[in-house]
């Protein structure tokens, strides 16, 4: 493949050479920073040969280009359109402020949820166990459960400040202490006692700071300002003992005067907000909710609402209407998925459209639906929001609530049941037989351009320097082996939690959950791919295998700590030869996800790949069959 001419391209369609003002890429993404993304043509880009496809996300276009990425970086650089100095906080500083204040709530709610799903599904248990008449609500053990299910609401503050630290650059525990302070029971029952409360003389406003969020995130923000404040006018010999006192004794009268009411008093805005629009537009609310929230998910935007719902939940005792639209939401993915895979005639399309179906209907994990199926043949996601919006109207006719924050899916619709009102199971059912048939029926009406007729006289024919899909040599199909890179446990690559490997949209393999952070090539290659942040190696065999290691989720952002390479690009290896070393249980601390995924990136020159079975394994066993 010409890469210059993928490269001239995309240039072209993202508006010029002018409209880029730096760009830097990651194992299989180029991401851009363009002054105007408004000039993109996603489409057009889109089509582009070498390019999988579009994502937008923290400030950056992101072009998904695969193990190929390096190649598209350099020939972009030779026709002197980029640069590597791009720092992404000289592109946040020209953002705007809602756009950053934006930024800084999705970054910093979006690492906690998987606390908050544990939590919430633990409420959902509550309320079905005494239905079934398993466990009484009078018990102790009812009790120390409900204890156990408020965990991460309750503590909710100290979640966020961790999370937001991370995203702000914060001090960790610094942050966590000014959280705590707000949340600590001396001062709560200080509020509670309604007598007047003071600092220095100055009052403080009383407010219930347990299931707060806001105030955490713009404290954690504050601290990461003092801090470099603070550290400028201390003296050296001092700073271990005096930079930490300041920034708490700075800090606190700005949380308890300032910033905590202000959170609460927003907090209660929102709800008064949400009360407001139940009131004044009903059921169709929840439709409205329910039509919008796949785009929302599009822009990465859909955690915004979990505040809401935890607000509702905390305050009500259930949430009327973002669950209850994006239940609706997640199973028309999941339906129009399922035409797809019923009526493509192309291999691939129907298996990842098979897969991102299921995951959708049965967990409520949209993300490989969208961008694998639905976005990608546009008309099937339109039947996305139109049967999203007509499941979300029912619902709210219907006056569902849900009781949890748990990812909304067909296992975990219990959380919709009302203890008291049986007739809600049946609401449920309809509006998941709502959700999926309306969803499927509209992407038959509808139709999609099926990639089969789009290319399939260009796929029959290989052009010339591009490789056939291996044939059988005689009368026995040539098979290659992919051994594991890694000691630990092995699991289906639909099963990562991020979209662009679950999907497949990368190439076929599997997922690897490691128990040591070694790395081993598992075959004798080339080392093709080695970013800068260490946290990926792309491999290519004698034979023509292009093998993708990708260690951890989001772990470019840690740009190279806690990762050592023991090799570097042009290199040749060897079968069992040590490629990364990395800590993960630094990585683990950070709050990031360790899962790896091993991609065959060529996927389509070869004619499938086998994962081995699910459960342990060492390095050098068996991972991968190739045909």
């Amino acid at each position: 493949m010409d890469w210059k001419d993928t490269a001239k391209q995309i240039v072209a369609q993202v508006g010029g050479k002018e409209n880029i003002q730096g760009a830097t890429y990651c194992t299989t993404r180029l991401r851009l920073t363009l002054a105007d993304e408004s000039k993109a043509n996603d489409e057009a880009v889109s089509s582009i040969p070498g390019v999988i496809g579009v994502a937008h996300g923290s400030g950056q276009y992101q072009i998904i280009i695969g193990n190929r990425v390096p190649r598209v970086y350099e020939a972009m650089q030779e026709l002197g359109v980029l640069t590597k100095n791009v720092q992404p906080p000289q592109e946040q500083k020209k953002k705007s402020i809602p756009a950053r204040m934006m930024d800084g709530l999705l970054g910093s709610m979006t690492p906690i949820i998987p606390a908050i799903i544990g939590c919430a599904m633990m409420k959902v248990l509550l309320v079905l166990l005494p239905m079934l008449g398993v466990l009484s609500t009078d018990s102790s053990t009812y009790q120390v459960l409900n204890v156990i299910g408020d965990g991460s609401f309750y503590f909710l503050p100290i979640l966020v400040a961790a999370s937001a630290a991370q995203y702000f650059h914060a001090n960790l525990f610094l942050s966590i202490t000014i959280a705590g302070i707000l949340i600590h029971p001396s001062l709560l029952a200080l509020f509670n006692a309604g007598d007047a409360v003071s600092l220095f003389g100055i009052p403080v406003t009383a407010a219930n700071y347990p299931y707060s969020i806001l105030p955490a995130i713009i404290m954690a923000w504050v601290v990461s300002k003092v801090e470099k404040l603070v550290d400028r006018v201390t003296p050296a010999i001092t700073k271990t003992f005096l930079d930490p006192m300041l920034v708490v004794l700075i800090c606190a009268p700005i949380a308890l005067w300032v910033v905590g009411p202000a959170g609460a008093i927003a907090g209660e805005a929102i709800s008064g907000g949400l009360e407001w629009i139940q009131v004044n537009l009903g059921w169709l609310a929840v439709g409205i909710i329910g039509g919008i929230y796949p785009v929302l998910v599009l822009f990465g935007m859909h955690h915004v609402l979990t505040p809401i719902a935890i607000a509702s939940i905390s305050s009500l005792g259930f949430d009327s209407l973002v669950m209850v639209a994006q239940l609706g939401a997640n199973l028309a993915q999941g339906g129009a998925s399922m035409a797809v895979a019923l009526r493509s005639k192309n291999k691939n399309m129907r298996q990842t459209a098979a897969a991102a179906g299921f995951s959708a209907l049965v967990a409520g994990i949209t993300e490989p639906a969208m961008y694998g199926v639905t976005l990608r043949l546009k008309r099937p996601f339109i039947a996305v929001l139109i049967a999203s919006f007509v499941s979300g109207s029912f619902a709210g006719l219907m006056q569902l609530k849900s009781f949890s924050t748990a990812c909304p899916g067909l296992v975990t619709t219990i959380q919709y049941i009302e203890a008291d009102r049986t007739s809600s199971i049946l609401y449920i059912a309809l509006t998941c037989l709502i959700a999926v048939a309306v969803s499927f029926l509209l992407t038959f009406i509808l139709g999609f351009k099926d990639p089969v007729e789009a290319g399939a006289a260009a796929d029959a024919t290989p052009k010339k320097d591009e490789k056939a899909p291996a044939m059988e040599k005689g009368s026995q199909v040539e098979r290659r082996t992919v051994d594991s890179p890694l000691d630990g446990k092995v699991i289906p690559l639909n099963q990562v939690d991020d979209e662009t490997f679950a999907s497949g949209v990368l190439g076929a393999g599997a997922a690897i959950v490691p128990a040591d952070g070694k790395v081993y090539a598992p075959f004798d290659a080339t080392v093709e791919t080695l970013p800068d942040s260490r946290h990926a190696v792309g491999l290519r065999s004698a034979d023509g295998v292009e093998l993708l290691i990708h260690v951890g989720k989001d772990t470019v952002n840690l740009a190279g700590q806690h990762f050592t390479a023991h090799v570097k690009e042009g290199d040749t290896v060897t079968k069992g030869q040590l490629l990364l070393t990395c800590d993960l249980e630094a990585l683990r601390g950070a709050g990031y996800d360790v899962t790896t995924p091993v991609i065959v990136t060529n996927t389509d020159e070869f004619l499938d790949v086998v994962p081995a079975q699910e459960g342990a394994i060492t390095h050098g066993s068996r991972l991968l069959t190739i045909l």
